[in-house]
């Protein structure tokens, strides 16, 4: 009789037709190989719809599939919760389970916080655009509406008055939140809290990475928008050809310096309102996400979303990656992760069960 350890972790992806590709996950494994990372080999790729995996050595299963999953992969879903419950009958630690990945609609999301006191916005479901009006007066104006499941920016509107709403185009997926819209920047213009003059003239988004009780930044952009991402950012606009002409001309060079000086400084420091981020993710029932968020000049925080499928690029590929020093960023991130996983897996699965191997 001997002991076999069960500390391989099988790492569970879209099979063919499944859902969608995010290379985040192709990244971190290239990651793993370029410091020789014994972890690598701990890591078995699983497809769903693939057949019954070998559990014989594994001691975790790492769900990184698109959320919010049932909604948006009701098939993968199905296949993922039959590994899910032989993983629970073996005794196995699962990270992300397909249920927490089904918690991630904008609606889901939002009432769920609001009901465990995680600060964030007020919403209101939107089944079909008939329900939309009424929605909005529950919520009330300024207010923003988008598609339910979609994470990226798309089907996104503001409104401020009745007059943005009979102008705006149809939500393509017919589900849609109507968001509580937070002006954060006017509250920096209405505060003397000292900070950078970036948050008074501009909005801004803020995101952290969070590991069960662990939390890493990972950016802070600004943008003339209050809806904040990579395709609006100021950083975007900067590294464009007419701007960084003008730079080398002489012009805008102090408003890219303050931009990266506040977006380092945040990198380095220890994440404000970690608490509020630790609990979001832990609401939802999941183990690990990318959130976003803002810092109110009040010393507290808003949360506006949990990705637990993100997009992060390899450094090189990052927005300004020399000018941020972007690599080195990206990699500490990913060596991060990878810390955080070893911990997970080591912490609450079995280490051992004694199987009779043939002598």
């Amino acid at each position: 009789m001997h002991a076999v350890a069960k500390r391989k972790i099988l790492m569970v992806v879209h099979g063919p037709g499944r859902g969608r590709h995010v290379p985040t996950g192709d990244v971190f494994l290239k990651r793993l190989v370029a410091t020789n990372d014994p972890l690598f080999h701990d890591i078995r790729i699983h497809a769903t719809c693939t057949g019954t995996p070998d559990f014989s050595d594994i001691g975790t299963v790492l769900f990184w599939l698109g959320d919010p999953l049932k909604q948006k992969y009701p098939t993968c879903y199905l296949d993922a919760m039959d590994i899910a419950k032989e993983a629970a009958f073996r005794g196995l630690k699962a990270i992300n389970h397909p249920d927490g990945l089904s918690n991630t609609s904008k609606t889901s999301q939002a009432r769920i916080w609001n009901e465990c006191g995680v600060p964030s916005a007020n919403v209101a479901p939107v089944q079909d655009m008939s329900q939309l009006t009424a929605a909005i007066e529950a919520i009330g104006y300024p207010c923003i509406v988008r598609g339910d499941e979609e994470h990226a920016q798309r089907d996104v509107a503001i409104l401020r008055d009745k007059s943005d709403l009979d102008r705006m185009p149809p939500i393509r997926s017919g589900a849609a939140a109507v968001l509580r819209m937070h002006d954060i920047r006017q509250e920096y213009r209405d505060s003397t809290a000292r900070c950078s003059d970036l948050f008074r003239r501009y909005h801004h988004k803020a995101r952290a990475f969070v590991f069960g009780d662990q939390v890493m930044a990972s950016h802070l952009f600004f943008s003339e928008s209050p809806i904040v991402g990579l395709s609006n950012c100021l950083f975007t606009r900067e590294a464009g050809r007419v701007r960084s002409l003008a730079r080398k001309a002489g012009y805008n060079a102090k408003l890219l310096d303050e931009l990266i000086a506040v977006d380092q400084q945040y990198f380095a420091t220890p994440v404000f309102g970690r608490a509020d981020l630790v609990a979001a993710v832990r609401a939802l029932g999941l183990d690990f996400a990318a959130v976003d968020y803002s810092l109110r000049p009040n010393g507290q925080v808003i949360i506006w979303e949990a990705n637990p499928y993100f997009w992060l690029p390899d450094g090189v590929q990052s927005v300004l990656s020399e000018e941020r020093r972007a690599v080195d960023r990206v990699n500490r991130s990913f060596d991060w992760m990878a810390t955080c996983l070893k911990s997970s897996a080591a912490q609450q699965s079995p280490l051992s069960v004694v199987t009779a191997i043939p002598a």
